[in-house]
């Protein structure tokens, strides 16, 4: 899916990472500020993921399962993104963390967090609507995704105006998925195309979670 129009195209980035590790920067002078805004998000939707999780804080040894097939391929994106190495299991929650970047310093942070049911994954989800305020200023709305269209969609700036955010929340069985976009202030993904690659996503885990 090719996104890459200057005017129009931001970055995806998931902000279910660990609160200690920074994920999905927009831009090469922003890389300390845009650490510390997904430090700050990754570490609520977390913390809000792993409140609802009974088993959430299992070591990643516990967890054999192979969770780097619930991602997409930056080819099926854009072939502009290159994808970091996955973070399987970040913090204890069992789960896993991408992060793609392009030369236009586009990012795209996804992770799922995978809960012991359905129920779990859904309490996760209202948790992770409380925390958005504090990584987007755009007001959630309904999003047709994931286990019976109860997805939503935010967009915005960060809090402190340094770029462009879109983020996009599902349920797909007991998994969670968090979807962040981020770029230049002037350049916001648009919400279709974030849809579309969140409903890319909402298949993938849908196929291949166990």
């Amino acid at each position: 899916m090719k996104i890459g129009q200057a005017s129009t195209v931001g970055l995806i980035g998931v902000a279910l990472l660990v609160g200690t590790t920074a994920v999905g920067c927009g831009s090469d002078e922003k890389d300390s500020s845009s650490s510390s805004s997904s430090s700050s998000s990754a570490a609520a939707t977390t913390s809000a993921a792993a409140s609802e999780t009974t088993s959430a804080a299992a070591s990643p040894s516990a967890s054999g399962a192979d969770y780097s097939k619930l991602l997409l391929k930056a080819s099926d994106i854009d072939p502009s993104f290159t994808a970091s190495e996955p973070v399987v299991n970040p913090n204890g929650l069992k789960g896993i963390v991408q992060t793609m970047t392009n030369p236009q310093n586009q990012t795209i942070v996804f992770a799922i967090v995978v809960n012991e049911d359905a129920a779990g994954a859904l309490k996760a989800l209202d948790s992770a609507k409380a925390e958005l305020p504090k990584e987007v200023d755009g007001a959630p709305q309904p999003a047709d995704v994931g286990d019976g269209g109860n997805g939503l969609i935010a967009s915005g700036k960060s809090p402190d105006g340094s770029k462009a955010i879109t983020e996009v929340y599902f349920t797909e069985g007991k998994a969670l998925v968090n979807i962040e976009f981020s770029s230049a202030p002037n350049d916001p993904v648009l919400p279709e195309t974030a849809l579309a690659v969140a409903k890319m996503q909402d298949t993938q885990v849908k196929n291949n979670l166990t």
